[in-house]
């Protein structure tokens, strides 16, 4: 039997060389711009002095002089599961970011020499960087990744792997606030239209969106038929469900209007008993038919295509994203003169303060300023008169 006369282990990657050491059962990977495979050997042996330190400390029971990129793995592995499932995706690109830079880049170094000096060159090197030709990085981009750089360090701090974190003293990018799109009644309902009902489940979608404010793919796509209440005229949003939790991690009922019930009980009546290969799904947002290897049955993981083109198709601005629906729902009832408190409760929001930057007046809400007919533009005498 064939034995490997180096330590860890070598894979052809394309044009590139996959290379992977194990210490104390943690993977270390780096991705070798080279198909020479003695170059591969030759960094192989050292990491693997390099490595030897903390394996020591490993057998001795002691935390080892840790490499940044055991963070990066320990942080994806422990940490990623309890978020839902668009923020873990979103999370994983961030960290492909930091290998590329910090494993790759600065050749691994152990976390407790990081220094803010190489956070803030990780920042500038960014702008730079590409997963594909033709992305531009924006800086909403590096800023989002710099607060979960922060908090994969401060994970590192909990783990007492480092003392203070390196994140803290680099100044986040400015970056203009993102207007979000608030369709008015005409616009919505060109969306729906756009849609069609030949499209049952996007347009179920887009509606429970726009009546409720429910999360996209976090939210509305796991309700199950047992979350729809007809009777308490509720929807309610599970979270600790089958593992996948909401990113407030509470469950919540959001109350049902009656254009959102309507819909429902006719795509109760077409789906909930509907089988498939004999089997019933418990999901309300369902493929019907095999698509991409998805059964039929099987749970809609996104509606984002299907969206954009029908919100193309209906003449929206081009900015306009599915999460505008949520925020559109927020304004209408903050402006129909609903609590904060209750719509605090209804979205899911940690406070009163996140509520209140989901308002968004629109243009149709500030007229009542100077409606004729607005109750609190008249003195207590009556209307104004004309020379007045």
């Amino acid at each position: 039997m064939a034995t490997h006369k180096h330590p860890g282990t070598i894979e052809r990657r394309g044009e590139s060389l996959r290379v992977t050491l194990y210490v104390g059962g943690v993977r270390h990977k780096w991705t070798l711009r080279t198909t020479d495979r003695r170059e591969a050997v030759e960094f192989l042996k050292r990491k693997d002095q390099e490595l030897e330190p903390m394996r020591a400390r490993v057998r001795a029971g002691l935390p080892g002089r840790t490499p940044v990129s055991v963070l990066f793995a320990k942080y994806e592995a422990e940490r990623l599961a309890l978020l839902a499932p668009s923020s873990a995706r979103t999370y994983r690109l961030c960290l492909d970011a930091f290998r590329a830079f910090f494993v790759e880049r600065l050749g691994d170094p152990v976390v407790e020499a990081v220094r803010p000096g190489q956070v803030h060159e990780f920042l500038t090197w960014r702008r730079m960087w590409r997963r594909k030709e033709g992305h531009p990085v924006s800086a909403r981009t590096i800023q989002k990744e710099r607060t979960v750089l922060h908090t994969v360090f401060a994970f590192a701090e909990e783990l007492e792997w480092r003392a203070g974190n390196p994140v803290a003293s680099t100044k986040a990018p400015s970056v203009e606030e993102r207007t979000p799109v608030i369709p008015d009644a005409a616009a919505y309902d060109r969306l729906l239209a756009a849609i069609g009902p030949d499209r049952p489940m996007a347009n179920l979608f887009v509606r429970l969106l726009a009546e409720t404010g429910l999360r996209c793919e976090s939210e509305a796509l796991w309700l199950r038929w047992e979350d729809i209440d007809f009777e308490g005229n509720f929807v309610t949003v599970r979270s600790g469900r089958d593992g996948h939790s909401t990113k407030s991690k509470k469950t919540r009922q959001v109350p049902m209007t009656s254009a959102l019930r309507t819909a429902l009980r006719a795509h109760f009546a077409a789906y909930r008993f509907a089988s498939y290969s004999g089997t019933p799904t418990p999901w309300v947002f369902h493929h019907t038919l095999a698509r991409r290897n998805r059964p039929p049955g099987e749970r809609i993981g996104s509606l984002r295509r299907s969206f954009k083109a029908a919100a193309a198709r209906a003449k929206l601005p081009k900015e306009f994203r599915q999460h505008d629906l949520r925020h559109r729902r927020v304004t209408t009832w903050l402006a129909d003169g609903h609590g904060t408190a209750l719509v605090q409760e209804a979205m899911g929001h940690s406070s009163p303060a996140v509520t209140q930057r989901y308002t968004h007046l629109t243009p149709a809400h500030l007229q009542a300023l100077v409606a004729e007919d607005h109750p609190t533009n008249h003195p207590k005498g009556g209307k104004v008169s004309a020379a007045s």
